[in-house]
């Protein structure tokens, strides 16, 4: 369900996002307006993994948990299985999705709803226009996005290591 937006409660929710906490309040309001706010119910999807990635969403209230399926592509007589992967609450405003701004375009992974949520839509293309239009905005996004995705891969990188010695113990055993 979409609910009219206040753009002043929208600018004060965006300042906890970490993805927009550089911005002032003119850069916040610009963003605010692009924002669509939804309300969802406890199962429904945000994303589903393999879906046209158009936008991405801010988490206001709620959980949701990160599912993936679990097969190679290439094994066709393997049952393609979903596990969730993790389980995020609305502290601190996180952003789900947002690779799009990066240009994906399929999604990687299904986001559910776990209880009832309330979620800011932002369209990836119309940020993005913002972004070229107004370049500081832009920089200040990439910025904290970079940081993001860095501290994900050092996660996964950590994550590898961990799964190849143990895959080395086992074979060993």
């Amino acid at each position: 369900m979409t609910e009219q937006l206040n753009i002043e409660k929208c600018v004060r929710n965006l300042q906890d996002v970490r993805l927009f906490c550089d911005l002032d309040e003119a850069q916040l309001t610009e963003v605010a307006k692009l924002c669509e706010l939804i309300w969802m119910s406890k199962r429904d999807y945000v994303i589903r993994e393999g879906a046209e990635a158009r936008g991405f969403y801010i988490l206001l209230k709620g959980e949701v948990s990160i599912s993936k399926k679990l097969a190679l592509p290439h094994l066709e007589h393997v049952d393609t299985e979903e596990r969730i992967l993790t389980t995020i609450t609305s502290q601190n405003h996180p952003p789900l999705g947002e690779a799009a701004l990066v240009g994906q375009t399929e999604r990687n992974a299904t986001v559910r709803c776990a209880s009832d949520c309330a979620v800011y839509r932002i369209d990836s293309t119309a940020l993005r226009e913002l972004m070229a239009r107004d370049p500081l905005i832009g920089y200040h996004i990439f910025k904290r996005l970079a940081e993001m995705l860095y501290g994900r891969l050092e996660s996964a990188d950590g994550d590898v290591i961990k799964l190849t010695a143990a895959l080395i113990y086992a074979l060993e055993e």
